[in-house]
């Protein structure tokens, strides 16, 4: 049986500087973007993030669009404070509702390179 993200357990620990892992919002974030062309208003990211949780298209509630700015928001300022290669990017500058993925970001979703044989 596979182990169970705990969104609330992660904030716990991103508070006491003990995050092992990436927010599972921000695996959404990514993989909304990926579907939505790589570049969106952030309020299409969030009705992508209720279409894939749900399986029905629906506009995100006000308390998962806060979930998915609030994320969003920690991200970029965590990113401000690290030498981190980014993924995400506000491509129309600060205080825009227009998200991207950076280069770095699509490559996430590019298929891996076969590995090739190696004989002795």
């Amino acid at each position: 049986m596979g182990a169970v993200v705990s969104y609330f357990e992660h904030k716990r620990r991103v508070g006491g500087g003990r995050a092992r892992h990436i927010d599972p919002v921000m695996v959404e974030i990514l993989e909304a973007l990926h579907a939505l062309g790589g570049c969106a208003h952030r309020q299409a990211v969030a009705d992508q993030i209720a279409l894939r949780r749900s399986g029905r298209p629906c506009p995100a509630e006000a308390a998962l669009r806060t979930e998915v700015y609030a994320a969003f928001d920690v991200y970029l300022n965590w990113l401000a404070s690290r030498k981190a290669v980014p993924l995400l990017w506000l491509p129309l500058g600060a205080g825009s509702y227009r998200w991207a993925l950076t280069l770095a970001g699509q490559q996430l979703f590019q298929p891996a390179p076969a590995a090739g044989r190696t004989v002795r």
